[in-house]
């Protein structure tokens, strides 16, 4: 009796610790998997990040490249103007940009949920937004010497911001029409196409604005307006280019772009209820941050004030750009997610892209903490120059890391939809903080001067950062359904082929 219960308890031990086994097995095949899945997650945060960096970089890039020729005119009142004027001229792009920057959000949701054609038709919706804004722009073109005679630089400045302004207004068009399609791009997940065309375009500007201004060849010198011409000649050049892209055998067949080109009121209804709130951000953030240069730290401050921050800014433009970039490329791998139904996969996709942006950012962070007033001298050795600019690099150097996490998590946000009570938040902090905030530093603390200004925008890029934070922890994105329930159920059992074309 004994020796059969001893034989039953080892029996029945054996296949615990067998089933024990097979259980310790299953929870590391498990693990491996989520490690796997983990790992695969990242390689495509990065392959979708990369060339979004390079693409958002490469516009920056024309700007600076632009600066950095003008720097050789030594003019300095060159140097004060072109920053000022660049600005004007974003504080009417940016509207149609808010707009149609969504078609990233739009295209990676329909591609997630299988409505191909969809992807192409917010594109051209896109385009024809972008002509629109394009006539209106240029009946505000008289109105620039009245407003920049407002604005009140000097003399001379003023002069040559009329003459850039100008000119930088024909490229609302063109730039809006690039965008369009580079969104669109990015949206399907193919954004190298989008990064050629703006490294292809930078080409393009470098060579017309180094011919232009400078005067080589039988071209006689322009100065600050040449640099105009060249961004002009870039920008058009990168329109044709993925319009090209847009029309190839290979996108049509899957995208049926040819076919879908015609104006469709209904997607144009879409873009604008979910772009709009995003146009009225960024236009609010571009004019605070124009009256923020021009007239709270140039006209009040002076000249010199004004070339500090306008080098300064260059460098800023290093860290902020390839960060949006990472952000363009988290819109579109939120989107597709969420179009495919995978929220927990968007979750995971936010969380790596933004440890990216915080190392990236972090670093560069260190760099200008202690090197700020060295980098400044690169571009202008002035003493005045060069202390005041290092000051304003250390308030870049601590509102970075900040900024990292605001970027990140407003493009994920935007690519699940929930883009307006963030802007509404924006546009109310821009002007309370920067715009109040700054004056108030300014009036009460003169001694500073220009830097009492930049401390109250960090306390803003502080504060919108956590918000936003906080907005994508809250998951009320998750609630919003951007397509149509009947688009989706057809989709979800129709094949691309079968899926309707308008």
């Amino acid at each position: 009796m004994y020796g059969r219960s001893c034989k039953v308890f080892c029996t029945l031990a054996g296949r615990t610790t067998h089933n024990h086994n097979l259980m310790n097995q299953d929870v590391e095949q498990s693990l491996r998997a989520e490690r796997s899945q983990h790992r695969a997650e990242l390689k495509h945060v990065i392959a979708m990040a990369i060339p979004m960096v390079i693409t958002t970089s490469s516009r920056a890039f024309m700007d600076i490249a632009d600066y950095v020729m003008i720097t050789r005119l030594d003019i300095d009142a060159a140097q004060a103007a072109i920053l000022p004027a660049q600005m004007i001229m974003w504080s009417y792009i940016v509207l149609g940009l808010g707009i149609v920057s969504v078609i990233n959000t739009f295209a990676s949701q329909c591609l997630g949920n299988k409505q191909y054609s969809a992807c192409s038709a917010y594109a051209w919706q896109g385009v024809y937004l972008a002509a629109l804004i394009a006539v209106i722009g240029l009946a505000i073109r008289p109105f620039l010497p009245a407003l920049i005679h407002w604005i009140g630089h000097e003399p001379s400045v003023q002069v040559l911001e009329i003459s850039y302004a100008r000119v930088a207004l024909l490229t609302p068009g063109p730039t809006l029409a690039a965008a369009s399609l580079a969104w669109f791009f990015t949206g399907i997940h193919k954004p190298s196409v989008a990064m050629w065309s703006a490294l292809e375009a930078n080409v393009v500007n470098i060579i017309v604005s180094a011919v232009l201004i400078f005067g080589y060849g039988p071209f006689e010198p322009m100065g600050i307006e040449g640099a105009a011409w060249g961004t002009l000649a870039g920008v058009i050049y990168r329109t044709l280019r993925l319009t090209y892209s847009l029309l190839s055998s290979k996108i049509n067949h899957r995208f049926h772009t040819r076919s879908m080109w015609r104006p469709c009121w209904s997607k144009t209804k879409d873009l604008l209820r979910v772009g709009l709130p995003c146009g009225c951000h960024w236009v609010s953030e571009v004019v605070v941050w124009s009256l923020f240069v021009t007239v709270l730290i140039g006209t009040t401050f002076g000249t010199v004030d004004l070339i500090a921050t306008n080098t300064a800014w260059q460098y800023m433009r290093i860290a902020f750009m390839p960060t949006i970039g990472v952000g363009q490329a988290l819109t579109a791998l939120v989107g597709k997610s969420i179009g495919g139904h995978h929220p927990q996969r968007a979750i995971r996709e936010t969380r790596i892209a933004t440890w990216i942006t915080i190392a990236y950012m972090g670093s560069l962070s260190v760099i200008y903490l202690f090197a700020g007033q060295y980098l400044i001298s690169l571009f202008n050795d002035q003493p005045e120059v060069v202390a005041l600019g290092g000051r304003i690099m250390i308030c870049a150097a601590v509102f970075q890391l900040f900024d990292a996490i605001g970027i990140s998590y407003n493009a994920a946000l935007r690519g699940a939809g929930d883009t307006f009570v963030p802007s509404a938040f924006f546009v109310v902090s821009t002007w309370v903080i920067i715009i109040g905030g700054g004056w108030i530093a300014a009036t009460l603390f003169p001694d500073l001067r220009s830097l009492g200004p930049w401390i109250a925008a960090s306390c803003f890029i502080i504060i919108t950062s956590l918000f936003l934070w906080w907005r994508w922890h809250s998951r009320v994105w998750m609630k919003i359904h951007l397509l149509p329930p009947d688009e989706t159920e057809v989709s979800a059992t129709a094949s691309p082929a079968a899926v309707p074309s308008t």
